[in-house]
């Protein structure tokens, strides 16, 4: 019970340094704090719109896919990819039924050739939109492998300044070493602090985009067997 006003006293007065030692810091300490900054804040956000995006297609695919279940094999599904905008298999199943109605009216194509168009279509048109659900997702990896180094730049820096302030001076004190040492510290930090949860959130985007590659390729083969199927009878 003694030590508890001292502890919240020292941890207090911890705190309070950490946001003074960085207004203190030198210019180049607070360019690499703020270059780390830029970089976590971006990359937060585009942590948090993709997932946004990629639960809102997930939701669409679900809708899209009992809706297109719910029809024939021969009803053309142009109207229930119409009304599912935000799917990514509507789209793919648009271009597919696009596909089929324009070699149907040429009335030239055998069935295989038919098929391996359709396919091909359907293949550009899934590559075409996770393309787009991929847009910059790829600034998460740059984030996790620069800013560590971008941090450890700080810290060498910090450690330079620390020994030029020791020649300078002719002291090894700590009030001598301690700034330095501190503003290498903090550079150390918030290059983790921006890489840990880019790292982390790449990962797991990459792991959605992934199942959407899955998705894409079995709802492509299901496409093309209800519809391809009846045409070759």
């Amino acid at each position: 019970m003694i030590l508890d006003p001292l502890v919240l006293q020292v941890g207090g007065g911890l705190r309070a340094s950490v946001p003074a030692l960085i207004l203190n810091a030198g210019l180049f300490a607070k360019a690499i704090l703020g270059v780390l900054l830029v970089m976590s804040v971006y990359s937060w956000a585009v942590l948090w719109n993709r997932l946004g995006l990629y639960s809102r297609v997930e939701r669409a695919d679900r809708r899209f896919l009992q809706s297109f279940r719910r029809l024939r094999p021969t009803a053309d599904c142009r109207l229930v990819c119409e009304q599912h905008p935000r799917s990514l298999l509507a789209r793919v199943a648009l271009a597919g039924q696009r596909t089929l109605d324009q070699h149907a009216a040429l009335g030239e194509d055998s069935p295989v050739l038919r098929y391996e168009v359709t396919q091909r279509a359907m293949d550009r048109s899934a590559s075409e939109e996770t393309a787009a659900l991929e847009r910059h997702v790829g600034f998460l990896a740059t984030t996790g492998s620069v800013s560590p180094f971008i941090g450890l730049m700080g810290t060498v820096w910090g450690v330079m300044s620390s020994f030029l302030n020791i020649g300078a001076q002719g002291s090894a004190s700590l009030v001598v070493v301690a700034p330095g040492i501190a503003e290498a510290l903090i550079a150390t930090v918030a290059g983790l602090a921006a890489a840990i949860p880019a790292v982390v959130g790449y990962n797991h985007l990459v792991g959605r985009l992934r199942e959407f590659g899955h998705a894409t390729g079995e709802f492509t083969s299901e496409f093309l067997d209800r519809r391809m199927g009846n045409v070759a009878a």
